[in-house]
């Protein structure tokens, strides 16, 4: 054999082996996670907008990942039962499963407190219980991820004429049974609670020295509710907080710290590995008739940069009726979207591109 073949030899072994190396390095290394998913709260009517063109504008136009979809079961009162050829059940899984064509896969039913809650009555304890079990399995019927719980007391819910704090521990046995009735109904489900109510506590504590809230009784019961409601083994939990709405990019991930710290204390340490804060947004229509920008393109996108570097698992905007669409089905309509709207688009896909092509964010 001549030098240069015995060369060509040695060349190629060296080569196998690194080659070998590398895949073992490789295989041995953690997976890298994936970016978070950007899912919408309002925005869109699930029942004028359950068709291929929607899901279509709202996966790939828009770039979603999922709603939070409002008005399937508007608040505790509401009853969907149990008869998967009810016209509720039925168009709930065909708009999953359309928009899941479109990437738009992660998927919650919103609950909100439209009507508030008395906790004096039992009897109306013990039907939103059954009434939020209901929910629970619609969603699992219809493949959605699971339910997202609305706690803002639009109308008095947490104090005032809904009860006091003598009622503390009698509201955390109650979240703890409708916690368990959701999961009975679906134990693989994603829980997210909406907005950081514990941050709504503090902060009232804070700016009214321990008084009740204004707003409609304020949140004082919330605490007690959801140390109940997380005390039950949940797959998984999100907390999505609106503190970051308006929050300069850096100080979104120490409100996300701050949050989980909350959370951890509440729960005295005992949270799953499954529990994560994902940061709301709102750039896009200052009231419900208005589609114009409460913040130009450039600070939505350091926001968003922002809250995908610290998110584990979501990021979410708040929709603000049909702001994100020219002919929406939701106030104003019709109405021209902002004049630099394309630009809000061009950032979510720039955004969830720079994620997938650099990799995990710097919280993984």
């Amino acid at each position: 054999m001549n030098a240069q073949a015995r060369e060509f030899r040695l060349l190629r072994r060296n080569a196998l082996c690194c080659c070998a190396l590398l895949m073992g390095a490789l295989a041995s290394a953690p997976a890298r996670p994936a970016c978070p998913k950007l899912l919408m709260t309002a925005g869109l009517s699930i029942y004028k907008q359950t068709n291929p063109e929607q899901a279509t504008y709202w996966g790939q136009t828009v770039g979603l990942q999922g709603f939070m979809v409002n008005y399937i079961v508007t608040d505790w009162s509401t009853d969907v039962g149990t008869n998967p050829d009810s016209g509720t059940w039925k168009l709930l899984r065909r708009y999953q499963s359309l928009y899941a064509q479109q990437g738009v896969t992660d998927n919650f039913i919103k609950i909100a407190l439209y009507s508030g809650h008395d906790w004096h009555n039992a009897k109306q304890t013990q039907q939103a219980t059954l009434n939020l079990a209901h929910a629970a399995a619609l969603a699992r019927y219809a493949g959605l991820k699971g339910l997202a719980l609305d706690l803002e007391p639009y109308k008095p819910a947490w104090g005032g004429p809904a009860g006091g704090p003598e009622l503390a521990n009698t509201v955390e046995q109650a979240g703890r049974r409708m916690g368990q009735a959701m999961h009975d109904a679906y134990p693989g489900m994603t829980l997210i609670v909406l907005p950081d109510v514990l941050r709504e506590v503090e902060y009232e504590h804070s700016l009214l020295g321990g008084l009740a809230g204004q707003s409609h009784g304020g949140y004082g019961l919330a605490a007690p509710f959801v140390r109940g409601l997380l005390s039950v083994p949940w797959s998984h939990v999100v907390i999505a907080t609106e503190f970051t709405y308006s929050a300069h990019a850096d100080r979104i991930a120490p409100e996300m710290q701050q949050a989980l710290q909350r959370y951890q204390n509440a729960m005295h340490g005992k949270l799953g590995p499954n529990f994560s804060i994902a940061p709301g947004l709102w750039p896009l229509g200052p009231n419900a008739k208005n589609k114009s920008a409460r913040e130009n393109p450039a600070q939505f996108k350091r926001r968003l940069e922002a809250a995908f570097e610290q998110s584990k698992e979501y990021v979410w905007i708040f929709g603000s009726n049909s702001a994100w669409q020219k002919d929406g089905p939701l106030g104003p309509v019709p109405g021209p979207v902002a004049s630099n709207f394309n630009q809000f688009l061009d950032t979510i896909h720039q955004v969830r591109a720079t994620c997938a092509a650099t990799g995990s964010p710097p919280h993984a």
